[in-house]
């Protein structure tokens, strides 16, 4: 059974975990079962907390399903600080309980908007937006820890090797997007290309692979 403390912030349905531990191989059903766990006792937890919307057992059961598990049993009190999952993969069950640590709510806060976009880089995504009139849209913006969680393991899936996968999808942690100084385009990513320059926007492609990823400049350190 995994055991986890985090601080969590949930706005307009926005989850930001703090998984502590290690993903272990997730190659494995009881390793798929405990990653699963996890997931859904963080958003349990987290939709029981100030800023939920008090349906802890239905997002437990949402966030096991995106892990490609099945929620066996929740104990999830709206009211309560704490969750304990019980999810089945293949056959094989995994327990996770996660605690809620008021004292980490202000350590992490969203930046910026309710989207979780960093201050400069929502400025910069406007004003982007605003020039291209419609031909340009944000597809993506912040991402929690849960959610890149979510996007790795689909990408280990899909290519079935850690390294091919770490090629397309960062692993928790490790990705841009969780600070909110990563966005994803829509629509025309070159007129957005064209318009950054334009307008002298901080902004930048680092991977020619993904043009339509959009950082802040110097976000990489």
């Amino acid at each position: 059974m995994s055991v986890i403390i985090a601080g969590i912030v949930c706005t307009a349905a926005v989850l930001t975990a703090l998984f502590l531990g290690e993903l272990g191989s997730a190659a494995s059903a009881r390793a798929r079962a405990q990653v699963a766990a996890d997931a859904a006792a963080l958003a349990a937890v987290a939709e029981g907390a100030p800023y939920g919307n008090s349906d802890p057992a239905g997002v437990a059961g949402t966030y096991a399903e995106a892990n490609g598990a099945v929620l066996v049993s929740c104990g999830c009190d709206p009211l309560s600080d704490q969750a304990k999952v019980v999810v089945k993969v293949d056959g094989v069950e995994a327990t996770a309980r996660a605690e809620l640590d008021a004292e980490l709510f202000g350590a992490l806060a969203l930046p910026g908007d309710a989207r979780g976009l960093h201050p400069e880089m929502k400025e910069a995504v406007d004003g982007l937006l605003r020039a291209a009139a419609g031909a340009v849209t944000l597809r993506e913006g912040y991402r929690s820890v849960a959610e890149q969680r979510i996007r790795w393991l689909e990408a280990l899936e899909k290519y079935g090797d850690p390294e091919v996968a770490d090629d397309w999808v960062a692993r928790p942690g490790h990705s841009l997007h969780q600070s909110g100084l990563a966005v994803d385009l829509g629509g025309d990513v070159e007129l957005a290309a064209r318009l950054v320059g334009e307008l002298g926007l901080p902004l930048w492609r680092p991977m020619s692979w993904e043009p339509w990823h959009f950082e802040l400049v110097g976000s990489r350190g």
